[in-house]
């Protein structure tokens, strides 16, 4: 495994969010937690780049959809991949949004988002802040 990941992973659901955070932080990926979308915004500027957003739709003070808008008008905005996680997710919807790498379907296994985000910390040391094609100069 190459470098671990930086990940942010936005749930207001503790339960579900600890038990991601333990299984990736396990896994060697570092791992910040937000408990809503407006969290989320703050906790960005501490993330390294390139980052992982394990973005929730339903959460309280500000939505995943909210949060998705305001992370689009950041400057560094190409810096984040984003994997939004549901119970409600229509991957079609929302797997097809600017930033979004792929839209997951509450409940699923916890192998497969430490896959993905595996497959994430892979590429990572191939993309560089700020260039959206992600490729090296």
């Amino acid at each position: 495994m190459s470098a671990g990941a930086s990940v942010l992973i936005a749930e207001d659901d503790y339960n579900f969010r600890d038990t991601v955070a333990d299984a990736l932080v396990e896994d060697g990926q570092s791992v910040v937690c937000a408990r809503n979308g407006a969290e989320a915004l703050v906790a960005l500027s501490r993330l390294p780049r390139p980052a992982l957003v394990l973005l929730d739709l339903h959460m309280p003070v500000m939505d995943g959809l909210t949060f998705m808008n305001e992370l689009r008008k950041r400057p560094d905005a190409a810096d984040f991949e984003v994997i939004v996680m549901s119970a409600v997710v229509d991957p079609e919807r929302f797997g097809k949004l600017p930033g979004v790498v792929r839209a997951m379907k509450k409940p699923f296994d916890i192998g497969e988002i430490q896959a993905l985000v595996s497959e994430f910390a892979d590429r990572r040391h191939r993309r560089l802040p700020g260039r959206p094609d992600g490729t090296r100069p």
